[in-house]
């Protein structure tokens, strides 16, 4: 059948792949740095690998960026601070002066001489400016100069030279000193001391405005190369005027490319192979993972953690402040691997590093450092679900980039002295980094609603409340739900699967038989058995029942998703055949519906897994003999009547998937009922 376009688009798991995808593009449009690709690769003190580059124009050998910034630091420091004299603050003094000599005499001719004296003395000073003392003084010598700025008119003088208030207040002590004691003079003491004031006050935005403006002197050209002149040749040394010249004619060639078309070309260029490269992420998981294709979480989840993870590494990396090392990207693909396969982990970090590396300073020292250490500590941690094991992880990562960085510099140099030891403090640190792994864990539990293997672990463990409760309740069927996650937990090991998914599960997969445990057989007690006064239809609705009040049952005590997926499966749409045979002996014509589990039949392989365990164990309680023949007949029965029902048709099993879990199954049962020798 053919789809249309229409029919595809109204396919949620479609749109939310599309919709993540273009999500992630933008994020890294976003943060990808501003500079341009160049398409050879060169690093400060190392062999041009090239052929001999000759300079296609004439190139100006440019100031490197740090060149600049320690000049525009020397202006910086070189620039006088500048104090503005405030118009109103001077005529805000005087005026308060004035009315205070008012105040202060009963007759205006007392102290005429006086008050006019202190108020011209007063008003010269203002005039030139009592400069404001702080921290912008505190290192000023006498003869560093200062700038005094009247109204727009800013004029130079020796910080010496200028009125500072602590003078001001000085000469006017020396001076009420010399008066003779009377009323002018307290008066004088009085006013001088309560009113002047600074109004030479620091002007931070015009000093940072001058400082600015004195950066367009700098001349960012040093040299000159003319165009067919040699730049360098294979094998020379890429020492600090020749990277000059290779930082310079990188940056030339963008800004001609921009200044001829009016558009960044480039951007389009390094966008397309971003978008290739998660092309190939996704079509992986297609061709690989279709369980994982189908479901657009995990494709969700992979590129997210893909967009942040270039996302921080491309601040850090614009940054001087921190190393691109310590950005713990390998997060990601241990996050990753902690709910997947680790193969889409390992994926996912090759294509973000790769994209990453489109940037890095030295592409391919990045990419042999990041990969070689991440994927041994993502190895390492697939192999066991131990929380435990992260520390173990974070060592990993930091014994992995520390062995790998030491191994690629001996090759480079020939040596360890051209080893940076700063780098091994930013591994140190990824390597705590990573160790943010397990509280991640679950914020994607709750974001995404997946399940891992760390919580799978805690879930089975036979302390938990539920399973408390089901011990209590319905012991034979808690003795059972056991014995069943040992069988699938052998099969899983067997022909593959999460063998951790499938024991957690086949430890809830009956919780709804708590309600009523006693019409089940595992809890019954011998010539006890309460079906014998119900008909068969009732009979067939309490065994059916469990189903539903098992899901109901884990949604209370908000169990996974993926846990209630095996309850809702593992009879799948099977028939309760006892009860039907009767039904049928009394009622030829009785509708088989009623006597059939609602399903659905299992989608995946565990699933599968767990059915057959379930049967197997359940119907084994039943046999009158366990010899091998008998054993082996029943796993037979079981296992070939639901394949022969389709059950297992959804599910991604084989025919020799189910060939091998019947020989499990048939071991593991001998096992158990094997015959004990007596000792009477």
């Amino acid at each position: 059948m053919k789809y249309s376009w229409k029919d595809r688009i109204r396919n949620y798991a479609l749109v939310q792949r599309s919709l993540a995808y273009l999500l992630t593009l933008f994020v890294v449009f976003l943060f990808f740095p501003k500079e341009d690709l160049f398409k050879f690769e060169y690093q400060l003190n190392r062999p041009w690998k090239h052929e001999k580059l000759i300079a296609p124009f004439d190139l100006g050998i440019r100031k490197t960026d740090e060149q600049i910034t320690e000049e525009q630091a020397d202006l910086a420091k070189a620039q006088p601070p500048v104090f503005s004299i405030s118009l109103t603050s001077e005529q805000s003094i005087l005026t308060h002066m004035d009315d205070a000599w008012e105040v202060s005499t009963d007759s205006a001719l007392t102290c005429d001489s006086l008050r006019a004296g202190s108020m011209q003395f007063v008003a010269d000073v203002l005039k030139r400016g009592v400069i404001q003392q702080g921290p912008t003084t505190k290192d000023l010598t006498p003869h560093d100069a200062i700038m005094i700025d009247r109204g727009g008119t800013v004029q130079q003088m020796d910080y010496g030279d200028a009125f500072l208030l602590s003078e001001v207040m000085d000469s006017m002590q020396v001076l009420i000193d010399s008066l003779s004691e009377g009323p002018c003079k307290t008066a004088f003491a009085n006013i001088i001391r309560s009113n002047i004031a600074s109004n030479a006050i620091y002007n931070d935005s015009l000093t940072q405005k001058l400082i600015k403006g004195s950066y367009e002197g700098i001349l960012t050209i040093e040299g000159k190369i003319n165009r067919g002149q040699e730049i360098i040749d294979r094998g020379e040394i890429i020492n600090d005027q020749r990277y000059k010249a290779l930082e310079s004619l990188k940056k030339e060639y963008a800004e001609r490319t921009i200044s001829k078309t009016g558009f960044r070309w480039s951007l389009v260029g390094e966008m397309a192979i971003v978008a290739l490269l998660l092309g190939l992420l996704v079509l992986f998981i297609y061709l690989n993972q279709e369980k994982l294709f189908n479901d657009p979480r995990p494709i969700t989840l992979a590129l997210s953690l893909v967009a942040i993870a270039f996302a921080v590494t491309s601040l850090a990396q614009t940054s001087n402040a921190a190393s691109v090392y310590i950005i713990p990207i390998g997060i990601a693909p241990l996050l990753l691997r902690m709910f997947f396969d680790f193969r889409v982990s390992l994926f996912s970090f090759i294509i973000l590093v790769l994209m990453v590396a489109l940037f890095a300073s030295n592409p391919l020292e990045f990419i042999l450092v990041q990969l070689s250490a991440i994927s041994f500590a993502t190895l390492y941690q697939s192999s066991s679900t131990k929380r435990s094991r992260m520390l173990g992880t974070a060592a990993l990562v930091f014994m992995g980039y520390s062995v790998i960085y030491m191994a690629i510099s001996l090759a480079q140099n020939g040596s360890l002295s051209g080893i940076q030891t700063e780098n091994f403090g930013w591994f140190a640190i990824n390597g705590l980094l990573c160790t943010m792994v397990f509280p991640l864990i679950y914020v994607v539990e709750k974001v995404f609603g997946f399940i891992s293997e760390t919580t799978l672990l805690e879930l089975s463990d036979s302390n938990q409340p539920l399973l408390k409760e089901l011990a209590v309740k319905a012991p034979g069927t808690f003795q059972h739900s056991m014995q069943v996650a040992n069988l699938a937990e052998k099969v899983a090991s067997k022909i593959g699967g999460n063998a951790v998914l499938l024991r957690t599960a086949a430890m809830y997969h009956d919780i709804g038989k708590m309600n009523e445990p006693q019409f089940f057989i595992e809890n019954q007690l011998p010539d006890n058995n309460p079906h014998d006064d119900l008909e068969p239809e009732e009979s067939a609705s309490i065994i059916i029942g469990h189903v539903t009040l098992g899901i109901e049952k884990a949604r209370e005590h908000d169990l996974p998703i993926d846990v209630i997926q095996f309850i809702r499966t593992h009879h799948g749409t099977s028939t309760v055949r006892f009860f039907l045979k009767k039904a049928l002996d009394k009622d030829p014509e009785i509708d088989p519906l009623r006597f059939t589990y609602p399903g659905p039949r299992p989608n995946t392989k565990e699933q599968a897994i767990l059915m057959m365990a379930d049967s197997v164990e359940a119907a084994s309680r039943s046999l009158k003999q366990y010899d091998r023949e008998t054993l082996d007949g029943l796993v037979d029965r079981i296992v070939d009547y639901q394949r022969s029902e389709g059950q297992f048709e959804e599910a991604p099993i084989t025919f020799r998937d189910i060939t091998e879990a019947k020989a499990v199954l048939k071991a593991a049962l001998k096992g158990i009922f094997h015959q004990r020798i007596s000792y009477d």
